[in-house]
């Protein structure tokens, strides 16, 4: 059952109970207010019967006339009945028989009331000259029944109709609130394997839905991210491993196509030994980039201290100029939770990249802060980029279009843009404004 159709049914059936409830009060309220009345009414008519009857001989002819007059109207002699102290009906044509204890009450009360299924019956102790009496009245209850029975009908009525409105307002509302839910069904629908990793829009939403579709959105963005790592694991396996393996296949099989001596031998015991090597370098890359080990070690470090050691080792290993400026004030932003070895990757391929294509001319890296984060840029005077290049830079083994000159495998870039991604590290690359060489900015 869907969403909407049972909260239009849990809605009725709440505004049912309640117009069931609410329709009953009314009736039970409506039926006492009507019920005091008639004998409100009675009591007025028993006071002019005990008048009429039993003050006749005591009231001037004129007066008795109008008592007379009023009582006709208001009532009929046959409901009318006078009982004396012993009990003996003594006026009134009403064929009236003792209910239960009703005289006794009314003697004992001055009043009491009572009411069977066709009649109201009332009763008032009344003093006189001549004894005391009761004086009994009643009246049909067939025009109340049929008020009662009138009203029971509009309340029948008007809750059929209420509900039935509510009904349809309620599958109204259901339909209006699950129109978010199914757009983002529909988007999600609309996903596959190229599209998957786009956010979920919705431009008019209530609040839950907001929360929904941030979730869902930051959800996806983590997988995307999962998934990037893996490509880039796998396109980087593909790529690095395959010429190392090609490589050992290769010495091995010209080492056993003749007799070699001990000295050639161990000469290609060496270049098994380094393809060995370079494979086990690659395989300690792959485990760490490998989505797998998203969750690497961090630990407390100075990047200060990592940037001085891959410099030295940079300027060891191409024989160039790097320049290291730092305007930080506050040093605790130099120091960072983080995973050395990758770091150590992620800036030494940056690094490494500005010294090639600046020609080993001086690379400037210089750490400053803004807005109380720290800021590391990486500044060459090289070939530059091209703007049709920029935002693809950092893709697996792309390349610039003025950079195939140069060795490379185009995977620099884009390990170090994964590492930077894995610590929050924003890294972005621009051309330097005055013309000359990159500037690659990465923002703690």
């Amino acid at each position: 059952m869907k969403l909407r159709v049972r909260l239009s049914l849990y809605s009725l059936l709440f505004f049912s109970v309640l117009i069931v409830v609410i329709s009953t009060l009314i009736y039970y309220s409506f039926y006492k207010v009507m019920e005091r009345t008639e004998i409100k009414s009675l009591e007025s008519k028993s006071l002019l019967a005990a008048i009429y009857y039993l003050e006749k001989d005591e009231l001037p002819r004129k007066e008795h006339d109008i008592i007379k007059s009023q009582l006709q109207r208001s009532i009929s002699k046959r409901n009318i009945a006078i009982i004396n102290e012993d009990g003996v009906q003594v006026n009134g044509d009403m064929d009236y028989r003792t209910e239960g204890n009703f005289l006794e009450d009314v003697r004992t009360n001055y009043a009491s009331s009572f009411n069977t299924v066709g009649y109201f019956y009332n009763g008032i102790f009344y003093h006189d000259n001549e004894g005391d009496f009761v004086v009994i009245t009643r009246n049909s209850k067939s025009e109340f029944n049929a008020q009662m029975k009138a009203l029971l009908t509009i309340l029948v009525i008007v809750s059929l109709i209420s509900l039935l409105f509510i009904l349809a307002f309620s599958q109204l509302l259901g339909y209006i609130a699950y129109q978010p839910i199914v757009s983002i069904i529909r988007q999600i629908k609309a996903r596959n394997t190229t599209n998957f990793n786009e956010p979920l829009q919705f431009n008019r939403s209530y609040a839950e839905i907001e929360d929904l579709i941030m979730t869902y959105n930051q959800f996806i963005d983590q997988i995307a991210k999962n998934f990037s790592v893996q490509k880039n694991f796998i396109d980087y396996v593909s790529h690095e491993l395959r010429t190392p393996i090609a490589a050992l296949f290769g010495t091995l099989e010209v080492i056993k196509q003749k007799e070699r001596s001990q000295q050639e031998y161990i000469d290609t015991l060496e270049s098994l030994t380094q393809y060995t090597l370079d494979l086990e370098k690659t395989l300690d890359q792959m485990m760490l980039l490998s989505g797998m080990k998203t969750n690497f070690e961090l630990k407390s470090l100075r990047i200060d201290e990592v940037i001085w050691l891959v410099v030295e080792n940079t300027m060891l290993y191409h024989q160039a100029e790097v320049r290291v400026d730092i305007h930080v004030d506050d040093y605790e932003l130099l120091r960072i939770k983080g995973n050395e070895q990758l770091l150590e990757l992620a800036i030494s391929n940056i690094i490494t990249n500005a010294i090639k294509y600046s020609n080993n001319d001086l690379v400037r890296v210089v750490l400053s802060e803004r807005n109380q984060r720290l800021i590391i840029e990486i500044i060459d005077t090289g070939i530059g980029i091209s703007e049709e290049d920029v935002v693809h830079i950092k893709e697996n083994f792309y390349r610039g279009q003025n950079a195939l000159g140069f060795a490379g495998k185009g995977i620099g870039l884009s390990m170090a843009n994964i590492i930077c991604n894995l610590h929050d590290i924003d890294i972005s690359i621009a051309n330097n404004p005055d013309g000359s060489g990159v500037i690659v900015t990465l923002e703690f």
